[in-house]
């Protein structure tokens, strides 16, 4: 014992005689004296192997006090004993370490910098380089309302790209504020609505990872982007939301996302399931809708509403005004109305409808009023009352109706589950221009007809229509009241289903009662009738029915292998011809 205290104080007394000062201080004892030390052992070496257990002194000395054996020992019961000036597992409190870990303070005002980096940089502002919902009170959990939180956010990532802009737009045009807001995986309930107060793109961790449960009842809107208009309050910028599944978890019978004015918003791997609309565009330009699938589409509310009211549903509608005709909305200047649809992409995208057996079903793609251009290309829709459904019944002439319309590789199979025969898979009415690439249109449960061009308000017309396969309906396959239907190749049997002998035709040319009364300017060409080469035929259709109030139309190169009969001419002062068809 007596050799352990000698060493202590020899050590302590070495100490002292390195030290160029004359008091002792101790993370324990305090400011303490040697007994005839005149230096002074600074608390900075002694604690290179020490951790502090409190800052109380245990004992305290006045100058001239010498240790005694028992307080020498009290100071090393204050020494942590360590290795090449390391030391493990030790406690310390305010911030609280136990065993090497940090927790209870705030480490944003920490730096540091990235890998292969140059700037260090404080962690509050490397957590802000992206927005997180989280940060702002969000909760993963279908039952609580993260309306606020995500509200929030958008406001949050705004403001950061005006800061950066100092109120100057770039472009000219375009807004002064943006953002990237993120929602991690998980489960989030939403009773909404979430608005675009600056061009942000809302993105979560990709469909099925990150779902909005939208809980609640109403008739509005989930996801409004409709922010501020530029461009002389023609159109705002560039919004965006992706990478996430949308759950109508209540009654909601609004859209899930509305899309207002925008020029350059896009919409994109995003997933619905029980929406009325999944995806609503009002006007803008250059939208892309794009890599979806919207499941199990709500079923029509009533059997029978007008097509055209607000109040069915549908997976994509499309629209825009002429407002009734209002400044820069005339027919002879429409190219400044502000409040046209142009230039919409719907691409890569599968839409499917519920059937309870009594209610109509969903309806596919709306496209109706004042829409100049849309393209829909790979595009599947099945068990729904309508694939394409046109209208124009707003506007106030044919030049601010739907004007060009593009399909290919468009899929449709419609149903007839609730037995009101109005699942057509093409109907459109009063449009300038519609082209048909490989169709495929098909009738599960068989309705009156697949394809119907109309023009009840204005003249209008002309479809080309290539290739595909056409099959299986009560009435005529294809009925045409327009000017310029074209059919080049392609496929159509089993038409005629209802037994009538006025509904046994593949393709039916006629005038309508309004618009165009007379139909002109058609052709049929290299189109193959009642025979798919598969072994299955339809022995009771025509090819063709040339109406009489048909004129300066067409049928050539058919072959009618298997089918009832021939076409038919029934206006012979009309200049019609039906020449080289084979069979049957």
């Amino acid at each position: 014992m007596f050799v352990k205290r000698f060493l202590t104080a020899a050590l302590l007394a070495c100490l002292c005689a390195c030290s160029g000062a004359s008091d002792v201080t101790h993370p324990v004892l305090g400011d303490t004296r040697l007994a005839g030390a005149p230096a002074r052992v600074s608390a900075t070496r002694m604690m290179a192997t020490a951790s502090v257990v409190s800052n109380t002194p245990i004992v305290t000395f006045s100058n001239g006090n010498v240790l005694t054996a028992d307080q020498l020992n009290t100071m090393q019961q204050g020494l942590v004993p360590a290795s090449a000036g390391a030391s493990t597992n030790q406690s310390l409190t305010t911030p609280t370490i136990t065993n090497g870990t940090v927790t209870g303070t705030d480490e944003s005002a920490g730096v540091a910098k990235a890998t292969s980096g140059t700037t260090s940089r404080s962690h509050a502002l490397h957590y802000s380089d992206a927005t997180n919902v989280m940060d702002f009170g969000s909760v993963a959990s279908p039952a609580t309302d993260n309306t606020t939180a995500f509200q929030a956010a958008i406001t949050a990532a705004c403001a950061k790209v005006v800061a950066s802009s100092n109120g100057t737009a770039y472009p000219s045009t375009s807004s002064t504020g943006a953002g990237d807001v993120y929602i991690p995986q998980g489960r989030y309930g939403v009773v909404g609505p979430i608005n675009w107060t600056c061009p942000i793109h809302l993105r979560g961790a990709g469909p099925g990872n990150t779902t909005l449960v939208w809980t609640g009842t109403g008739t509005g809107t989930l996801l409004n982007l409709a922010s501020t208009l530029t461009d002389s309050s023609r159109y705002w910028y560039d919004g965006a939301v992706h990478d996430l599944s949308i759950v109508n978890g209540g009654a909601q019978t609004g859209a899930a996302i509305r899309i207002s004015q925008c020029n350059g918003c896009d919409v994109y791997r995003i997933n619905t399931y029980g929406m009325y609309r999944s995806v609503v565009n009002y006007a803008g330009s250059a939208i892309s809708i794009h890599d979806f699938n919207f499941r199990q589409m709500h079923e029509q509310a009533t059997n029978g509403v007008a097509t055209g009211a607000e109040a069915f549903s549908t997976g994509i509608e499309l629209y825009g005004s002429d407002n009734n005709g209002g400044t820069g909305c005339t027919q002879t200047d429409l190219g400044n109305c502000t409040t046209r649809s142009d230039i919409v992409d719907v691409f890569d995208g599968h839409i499917d409808s519920a059937l309870d057996g009594t209610h109509e079903a969903s309806d596919c793609l709306y496209v109706h009023d004042f829409v100049a251009t849309v393209w829909a290309t790979k595009l599947t829709c099945n068990q729904t009352r309508k694939g394409l459904n046109v209208r124009c019944d707003s506007s106030i002439g044919i030049n601010s109706c739907p004007q060009f319309l593009y399909l290919a590789r468009f899929e449709n199979e419609s149903n007839n589950t609730a037995g009101t025969g109005t699942n057509i898979n093409l109907d459109l009415d009063n449009f300038a221009h519609f082209a048909c690439y490989d169709c495929e249109l098909y009738q599960s449960q068989v309705g009156n007809n697949l394809a119907i061009f109309n023009s009840t308000r204005f003249y209008s017309g002309d479809v080309e229509w290539y290739g595909g396969k056409v099959q299986n309906t009560k009435g005529a396959c294809i009925v045409s009241y327009i000017d310029g239907f074209k059919m080049h190749g392609g496929l159509i049997m089993g038409c005629g289903q209802s037994g009538s002998t006025d509904d046994e035709w593949g393709i039916q040319l006629s005038g309508g009662s309004t618009g165009n009364t007379i139909s002109t300017n058609n052709s049929v060409d290299n189109v193959q009738f009642c025979h798919d080469n598969l072994g299955n035929t339809t022995t009771t259709m025509h090819a063709v029915y040339i109406g009489s109030s048909t004129t300066y139309s067409s049928v050539s190169n058919s072959n009618l292998h298997n089918c009832a009969g021939g076409s038919s001419n029934q206006n012979s002062s009309g200049n019609n011809q039906i020449i080289n068809e084979l069979g049957p």
